[in-house]
């Protein structure tokens, strides 16, 4: 058993390794910020992993949802059969397969959310005083339900973007052309297309499904490099134009 002296070493060491490691991040992502720009980064952090654990949760309850519905299956099954020690090797259900795709999916899904969100809270932390002013600027006009994790960011002439799996990064250089179009899904949903292209070859799509993050990838594109070339497939009717308020689609 540990002494009271190799605990209290302990707790010291485990101390002394929290402050070290806080320090660390204040120096190395901080150095460049001033005190209403960390605070928000801060804040920013916390909302995207507020977010995180709401959808896990959400993804937890329709794993219990999807077991008991499946258990259930199967012992309605189990009660009905004669011999029940035949229902465990059935080959078309059993316990095993009740149990293990549930788990794999939420256990995937689960991880590939983590995954996300951590990759992009450390793109948040890499941003200079430029980026960070974009940030705020393109957060600040998405509709709040949205504005937990942003599609993109831009970050050291860099345009990132952050789909369930993985991440892309596109020198913006790279972008010689953008194509884009609208699309009316139903009653009144609408998503926004974007393709990038080099001079030749598409090298990425995305879809968006609010016109101010449409608008404002456009508009930041267009000032990063004036020579960018906008094609518009289709037009855009004027009633879904807004003006400097977030639009809800």
């Amino acid at each position: 058993m540990k002494t009271t002296a190799e605990t209290l070493n302990t707790v010291t060491f485990k101390q002394s390794y929290f402050l070290l490691s806080l320090l660390y991040y204040i120096i190395h992502y901080m150095h460049n910020y001033s005190a209403e720009d960390s605070l928000f980064i801060q804040i920013e952090i916390k909302k995207i992993r507020e977010a995180r654990n709401n959808a896990i949760t959400f993804i937890m309850a329709i794993f219990l949802i999807s077991f008991v519905i499946l258990l259930y299956v199967f012992s309605d099954r189990w009660l009905a059969t004669p011999d029940k020690r035949t229902v465990y090797h059935s080959p078309t259900i059993s316990l095993y397969t009740i149990f293990l795709f549930p788990t794999i999916l939420f256990t995937g899904l689960s991880w590939a959310l983590s995954i996300k969100n951590q990759k992009y809270i450390s793109v948040l932390q890499q941003l200079d005083s430029h980026d960070l002013d974009i940030y705020r600027r393109y957060t600040s006009v998405l509709a709040q339900r949205y504005a937990a994790i942003a599609l993109y960011i831009f970050c050291k002439n860099e345009l990132i973007f952050f789909p369930l799996f993985g991440s892309k990064k596109i020198p913006i250089n790279q972008i010689k052309r953008i194509e884009t179009k609208y699309v009316h899904n139903y009653r009144d949903t609408y998503s926004y297309h974007i393709y990038f292209y080099n001079d030749a070859t598409k090298i990425y799509q995305t879809t968006m499904h609010q016109i101010a993050a449409f608008d404002f990838l456009q508009k930041q594109l267009l000032e990063e490099n004036p020579n960018l070339t906008i094609i518009a497939r289709n037009q855009i009717p004027s009633y879904l134009r807004t003006k400097d308020k977030p639009t809800h689609y």
